[in-house]
């Protein structure tokens, strides 16, 4: 063939594929400007042509969209033909797109199980056979997909000859006879390629190919055992030649005693001819053992030059077809290379939003701190407001408080435009108030333009000021209790985010903080200044102090414990940032968070506890109600509670207590060991480098025996003598106040109707003994 023809073939095949993808083009064009007008079945065909067009022009991404487009609908108008051949299309591409196996294996399931359903064999066998092809093709993965191959092959085969298509299921024979010589099968692969053979005599097919190389493996072994039984014939022949000379020779020797001697000799002879033949029958099994190997070598060479024949003709045909494909990864590679650039602008983005997070976080811890720390409403919700600016926008921020009693909320806080507002209330009525109504549904409001408000049923958008287009607002919640909302306010619409939500969560948590300390700090105040008007100031001044002094034990164990957490956490960040981070540092920070919020929220509802008992009392109510509890397990969770103290200290408490019910109040049990605890961490173990802690309890006679001793420095005479007297201590410049003990004997001696006991020695620690009643009757405290 002449350079000129060569070119003017090229310049015809090329007008070929360039009208094929025209053709293609059009035909796409033409189905989706019908998608356009379609509905109902016709819109399902539409899409599922749409989609099997765009798999043919290697579009994968849009036929497997197409394809989930076209499964919705036909579920939406109830079309099971058409789902199951939108499942197909899906199926055929969703491997190419996204390597998703299991996805592929779905959809063929669905498909086949419509089928079935509608008794649609022939649509049935075709779902067969392209689920054997998938499994056939993938069998790379595992070797057991050969056999998934070989059982839908095999139904698709027994679907077509139900329904007389022989062609088909001689098509499909060959490819069970391609599966099973892959399996190194080669009786069922010859039994297939030749059932493949049975209607069709296709000569450039691998079944074709296996057949011929079976086959041809098949004569030359015949020829070896042709071959072989020749050689035991000769065996055979040269067995009956030796047994026949052996009774030779015996009669010749009954007849010539006289030729004895050279008798023996030929037997001699005959034995050495014996151990000829014997070699010679070895070297005649291993020359055939060595023809077998070079037999089966030469069937091998030639199964895989007839394989390398068809797949070079097979090249040939796909070649223009692979240059196109190489076009198309081209422009994919470039693609990619658009999407890497803009991946990297994505993590970009996100670090500055991690970082931003980051410092979001320490903006609220530095917020917590300080506005838990302070007990004046002013000061706290003036602090609150100084720092809401720095973490986000805010033109207005409110802080109401919910009174149930009185069916009203009180503003506390009330900001606009960097102007004070008068600090109204507004009746719980008044449903369409954004405050009354995130009280009333315990919920968060997010709205972020004025037509939000309809996500929200019975909130009026005119209750606010008009100027305002963002609104957040969030409950406050002490225990499960609702007590009031917190709200924030934007002139700008979109400003607000679900991001800012989580702000104003934990703000909401530390306004609720602080609002029951600064309540608390109120309460105490309003009982001191009432006892300085009484002639019992002296009493509940200690009762005051007292249960300030036990509110402080819980509290200061909840700021050890969150101390650590933040230290934790702060760790964990720079684990993260410099993306250093590793499942053990992911398994210890999610440990020491678990056992973090356990300390503190066992100490916070003991906190929340006293707070109640206090409050209780302050309004000429009984304290904490008498109850039936366990003792041992009771003691347990105190000294639980206690955990945090005993932190990076080498100091251990030990507790030996007998499994008992005892009916008493629990609290004051709590109250004892905590100052016990905390005495002999701040006195008794000062300047030590070890100390142990012993709680021992038993029962005798109906009562419970409680002692508690420790190893530290034990208390001189004079100490001991002033044990119980109010306002002694010997740590005064450490904060001391001098109730601790005073509160442990006033617990016991009238709360518990109790006795106690103390002994101490200078360097020798100090015992404790306690005596409690099992069954302690209900008593009548006066109010105060």
């Amino acid at each position: 063939m002449t350079f000129r023809k060569r070119i003017t073939l090229f310049i015809f095949i090329l007008a070929g594929i360039n009208i094929q993808l025209s053709a293609q083009c059009l035909r796409i064009d033409s189905l989706q400007a019908a998608l356009a007008k379609s509905r109902g079945q016709a819109r399902i065909d539409v899409l599922n042509r749409l989609s099997e067009e765009y798999r043919k022009t290697g579009k994968n991404e849009q036929a497997f969209q197409i394809a989930n487009n076209a499964i919705n609908y036909a579920v939406k108008i109830q079309s099971p033909l058409g789902e199951a051949q939108a499942h197909i299309n899906r199926a055929l591409t969703s491997y190419q797109e996204n390597q998703n196996a299991e996805q592929v294996r779905e959809s063929f399931r669905k498909a086949a199980s419509i089928y079935r359903a509608r008794k649609k064999t022939e649509d049935l066998a075709n779902v067969y056979e392209m689920y054997g092809h998938f499994f056939q093709e993938t069998s790379y993965v595992s070797n057991d997909y050969l056999d998934s191959a070989l059982t839908y092959y095999k139904n698709a085969i027994e679907y077509y000859e139900q329904i007389k298509n022989d062609n088909k299921a001689s098509e499909v024979a060959g490819f069970v006879s391609e599966v099973y010589f892959e399996k190194n099968d080669e009786s069922k692969a010859l039994f297939y390629a030749k059932k493949s053979f049975i209607d069709t005599d296709t000569k450039f097919s691998k079944a074709y190919i296996i057949k011929t190389a079976l086959e041809t493996q098949a004569s030359a072994q015949a020829m070896f055992i042709y071959f072989l039984m020749g050689g035991l014939l000769l065996m055979a022949v040269l067995a009956v030649l030796l047994i026949r000379g052996v009774l030779q020779t015996r009669k010749a020797n009954r007849l010539l005693e006289e030729q004895k001697q050279d008798l023996i000799q030929k037997h001699k002879e005959i034995n050495a001819q014996k151990d000829e033949i014997q070699k010679q029958k070895q070297k005649i099994e291993q020359d055939a053992q060595k023809l077998k190997q070079s037999n089966e070598e030469m069937n091998r060479l030639n199964r895989s030059i007839m394989l390398q024949q068809h797949e070079i003709e097979m090249s040939n045909q796909e070649l223009g077809e692979k240059n196109e494909e190489l076009k198309q990864q081209q422009e994919e590679i470039l693609t990619q290379r658009d999407n890497l650039s803009q991946q990297a602008e994505e993590l970009e983005v996100q670090k500055d939003e991690l970082q931003k997070s980051y410092k979001t976080i320490t903006i609220l811890s530095r917020i917590g701190q300080s506005i838990t720390s302070s007990l004046n409403f002013k000061d706290i919700f003036d602090t609150l407001y100084g720092y809401i600016n720095e973490i986000m926008p805010a033109d207005g921020f409110r802080v109401c408080e919910y009174h149930p009693e009185k069916q009203e909320i009180e503003y506390k806080f009330n900001n606009e435009n960097q102007k004070n507002k008068p600090l109204i209330r507004v009746s719980t009525n008044e449903t369409t108030n954004p405050a009354v109504w995130c009280i009333k549904h315990r919920r968060s409001i997010l709205v972020r333009r004025k037509s939000d408000f309809e996500q929200f049923e019975g909130l009026d958008a005119y209750s606010i000021n008009p100027i305002f287009k963002s609104m957040i607002y969030f409950p406050l919640f002490r225990d499960e209790n609702v007590i009031g909302a917190i709200g924030v306010y934007h002139k700008q619409e979109d400003i607000y985010n679900h991001r800012h939500i989580d702000m104003i969560k934990t703000l909401a948590s530390y306004t609720t903080i602080a609002i029951t300390n600064a309540e608390t700090y109120e309460i105490l105040n309003a009982a001191q200044a009432q006892l300085v008007e009484s002639e019992k100031m002296a009493a509940l001044g200690g009762l005051v102090a007292g249960v300030a002094h036990e509110i402080n034990t819980p509290v200061g164990v909840c700021v050890t414990a969150a101390s650590r957490l933040e230290t934790k956490t702060n760790g964990f960040i720079d684990l993260f940032a410099e993306g250093k981070m590793k499942k053990s540092d992911l398994k210890e920070y999610l440990d020491t968070a678990k056992e973090g919020n356990k300390i503190l929220m066992t100490n916070l509802r003991r906190a929340a506890d006293l707070v109640q008992s206090f409050k209780s009392i302050a309004v000429e109510q009984t304290s904490e109600s008498r109850r039936t509890f366990n003792l041992k397990t009771y003691l347990e969770e105190t000294i639980l509670s206690l955990k945090p103290e005993f932190k990076n200290k080498p100091f251990q408490i030990e507790l030996d207590a007998e499994d008992v019910e005892i009916t008493s109040y629990p609290g004051p049990f709590s109250q004892i060991i905590t100052n016990l605890v905390m005495n002999s961490l701040i006195h008794g173990f000062k300047n030590k480098d070890s100390g142990v802690i012993k709680i021992k309890t038993r029962i005798q006679n109906k009562q419970a025996l409680m002692t508690y001793t420790d190893n530290g420095n034990g208390m001189t005479p004079e100490v001991l003598e002033r044990l119980y007297e109010p306002f002694f201590t010997t740590n005064r410049d450490g904060g001391g106040s001098g109730l601790g003990m005073n509160i442990v004997y006033n617990l016991t001696a009238q709360k518990l109707g109790g006795k106690m006991a103390a002994k101490s020695q200078p360097g020798q620690g100090v015992h404790f003994t306690f005596e409690f009643p099992l069954e302690l009757p209900e008593l009548k405290i006066p109010a105060v």
